[in-house]
């Protein structure tokens, strides 16, 4: 038995003898433990090199995907708010004829309308080359041209009836002409403008999407520079702390720097990523979104407009319920719905004013306070960030709610059947007149729309610079570090030769 033990024994010990030499001959000694610290980093440096390589390239992709995006997106809001202005003066053209009976000013003439028809078809027409580049709207774009094709040939038969009618009396085109523009303003508003808003509806969600993933991965990579970098700096200053201990040096100056340098642009890596996140939220919440409800007021707001001619043409109640839920979409208050001020238009007046009346402009905190209104204008004047931008939204406002209230003049006059007083107060460019009111509205709308486009371009582009030595400085840094390894652990690996 005793023999038995006494090779078991020596078995065994024989056995973690040889385990700790393998150990120690393959891990455990200096030049190997010096290799394996070199390889380790050298990983760790790969790695993060290629993640901030990485992150800062998906930054600049998705500054430059916004820019382009967003411009589509431009392209058909402007093509939504040339539809409608199309109509709008198709429209006005009817209302005052080529040979009336009533004095109108010649910005307001039945040519000035289409001479502005024309160069709503003609921006039109560059939108549509825009929208056609992008293929996932291939199918939308060609039935928008189908139907612009139609609406555009009833129009024109309607206008050249029209031309040919001699001492028309206001709002009171041959019914030929009347015929033809119904069905032509049918067409438009059930096949034309519904692809238009669904197109645009569709390449905002787009915006939406790209915008949630270019910024989350942004922030993503931004932690993960921060991860890999510290990894990165504490296996330099590890192997700082053995070749000081294992060789008595008290300082290793290239490892030192190496980890300085590893901290430094992990921090400015960091730094950029969260700051290219930040810009994208600047340039998308608190611009774009702006852009897009404001422009969308514009487009919607032309339309209303439309309508209040189209009613002096035709005045039936689902003209004045049309133009009452648009106005209700771009300022909509909460005593009043669109059902209630197109039995009433009196109570929707008084709403709008008193809502109006209510908002506390404060151009020292560029803030706009007690907002109670709804729809478009309420959307902007809930998202105010940018100098200047408050007292926009506030002239914005209140001059819409001037225009909406000259309506009520409009629909007074026709009501008593003077027509003429109704065109001329409709279609008048003096201040004080419907279409002055209106063209105020819209020059105020344009500012505040510039200070956002402004504001959008400013932080795309602080975004790209912030990036301008990041196509670069990762991969030097990455070969900075490793040969700065190098030269540390190189001298001490040729003494063991």
């Amino acid at each position: 038995m005793r023999a038995v033990d006494t090779l078991t024994h020596t078995g065994t010990g024989t056995t973690r003898t040889f385990a700790g030499g393998l150990v120690r001959r393959t891990a455990l000694d200096t030049p190997r433990r010096l290799v394996l610290a070199a390889a380790l980093v050298a990983l760790l440096a790969a790695g993060f090199t290629v993640i901030l390589a990485q992150g800062t390239s998906a930054a600049r992709g998705a500054l430059s995907s916004m820019a382009a995006k967003t411009g589509e997106v431009s392209a058909t809001n402007d093509l939504y708010f040339r539809l409608n202005d199309m109509d709008a003066q198709a429209a006005n053209t009817l209302l005052v004829g080529f040979h009336p009976t009533i004095e109108v000013p010649a910005s307001s003439s039945a040519s000035a309308s289409m001479a502005t028809y024309e160069k709503d078809r003609a921006a039109a027409s560059a939108d549509l080359q825009q929208i056609a580049a992008n293929p996932n709207l291939a199918g939308r774009y060609t039935r928008l041209l189908t139907a612009i094709g139609g609406y555009e040939g009833l129009v024109a038969q309607a206008v050249y009836i029209d031309q040919g009618a001699q001492n028309e009396a206001p709002a009171t085109p041959p019914a030929a002409a009347l015929a033809l523009y119904r069905q032509a303003s049918d067409q438009m508003h059930t096949s034309v403008l519904p692809i238009a808003a669904d197109v645009t509806a569709q390449d905002s969600a787009n915006v939406d999407g790209m915008y949630s993933a270019d910024r989350g991965g942004a922030q993503l990579d931004a932690v993960l520079v921060a991860m890999v970098g510290l990894l990165l700096a504490g296996a330099l200053v590890a192997a700082h702390w053995y070749l000081g201990r294992r060789f008595r040096r008290i300082l290793t100056p290239t490892l030192a720097l190496a980890a300085a340098l590893t901290v430094v642009v992990t921090g400015l890596g960091f730094s950029v990523l969260l700051h290219e996140a930040q810009q994208l939220w600047v340039a998308k919440s608190e611009a774009f979104d702006s852009i897009n409800a404001l422009t969308n007021a514009r487009a919607v707001a032309y339309d209303a407009n439309a309508d209040e001619s189209r009613w002096l043409l035709d005045p039936t109640g689902v003209l004045q319920s049309s133009y009452f839920a648009k106005v209700e979409q771009v300022a909509g208050t909460q005593s009043v719905n669109a059902t209630d001020a197109a039995n009433d238009p009196t109570q929707y007046y008084t709403a709008l004013q008193q809502s109006v009346g209510a908002l506390k402009l404060n151009q020292g905190a560029n803030s706009v306070t007690n907002v109670q209104l709804r729809g478009l204008l309420g959307t902007e004047l809930n998202n105010i960030t940018f100098p200047g931008e408050a007292q926009g939204a506030y002239t914005t406002t209140k001059a819409f709610s001037a225009y909406v209230q000259d309506d009520a003049t409009i629909r007074a006059d026709a009501e008593r059947s003077d027509l003429a007083d109704a065109v001329r107060f409709d279609v008048g460019t003096t201040a004080g007149e419907s279409n002055a009111t209106f063209y105020q509205y819209d020059q105020a709308l344009l500012g505040i729309i510039g200070i956002n486009q402004n504001a959008f371009h400013g932080a795309i582009g602080d975004g790209r610079s912030a990036l301008g030595v990041w196509t670069w400085l990762p991969y030097a840094t990455g070969i900075a570090v490793l040969a700065l390894v190098g030269a540390a652990l190189y001298p001490r690996l040729r003494e063991y030769r």
